[in-house]
């Protein structure tokens, strides 16, 4: 159970912080990977995921940048 709860934790902050950036902000799955707590792969899922929904696009290496959404 405490596991799960990590995991929680973990993807809360990372949704935080992707729910925080503006267009054009960048980051990084290290980064990704500080702030919440999560193991890169759980990580690099998330961000390619919101990559697939159109959120993100991502570039050379571990950068992923905050696309702008039409209205």
């Amino acid at each position: 159970m405490g596991g799960s709860r990590a995991l929680d934790r973990g993807l809360d902050k990372l949704q935080e912080l992707l729910l925080a950036m503006s267009e054009g902000d960048e980051i990084s799955v290290p980064r990704a990977v500080h702030i919440s707590g999560l193991p890169a792969d759980r990580c690099v899922a998330v961000l390619d995921a919101l990559t697939r929904a159109g959120l993100l696009v991502r570039l050379q290496g571990d950068a992923y940048v905050r696309r702008h959404l039409a209205e």
